[in-house]
């Protein structure tokens, strides 16, 4: 099974995509640590996508397998409760629609374990809650992290 989620904002690929991978701590909302764990994907091939708790304690969620701004960014995903071998994939696209951005996300390889496919369904609309954090980013006032990116690309 893959989850497929699309959504539009009203900002070109390059401001969308540096809000999804630059700032994603700012709107995606804390992580498998509780409210004070913080999200951070680090902009590379083979950097880390983690969350640092509280304590200062770090848990990698999984590793960038495509980074190329401000098209696409594609990483694994292991959730702390999954085997050790186990994770599945995940593929965000930013395209260029009408002055905004339509972004397409990919969440495959559910049916590898009987615990993969036990949560598939709550991640289904897990991400469609992220995507509206996300979206939610945009609709914040000029001094936001969206506003203070538009003079960079």
């Amino acid at each position: 099974m893959t989850i497929r989620k699309s959504i539009r904002v009203e900002r070109p690929p390059e401001i969308s995509f540096k809000v999804f991978c630059e700032d994603i701590s700012e709107w995606w909302p804390a992580g498998f640590g509780g409210k004070d764990s913080k999200v951070f994907l680090e902009q590379e091939v083979g950097g880390r996508f983690y969350e640092r708790r509280g304590d200062g304690t770090e848990y990698e969620i999984g590793r960038v397998t495509a980074y190329q701004p401000p098209a696409l960014v594609a990483f694994t995903w292991r959730a702390p409760s999954w085997d050790a071998d186990a994770s599945t994939q995940v593929e965000i696209r930013f395209r260029d629609e009408a002055g905004g951005t339509r972004i397409e996300l990919e969440h495959r390889g559910w049916e590898q374990s009987a615990k993969t496919r036990e949560v598939c369904n709550s991640y289904d609309s897990g991400w469609g809650t992220m995507l509206g954090h996300y979206q939610a980013a945009f609709a914040v006032t000029d001094d936001s992290m969206t506003d203070n990116s538009k003079g960079e690309g």
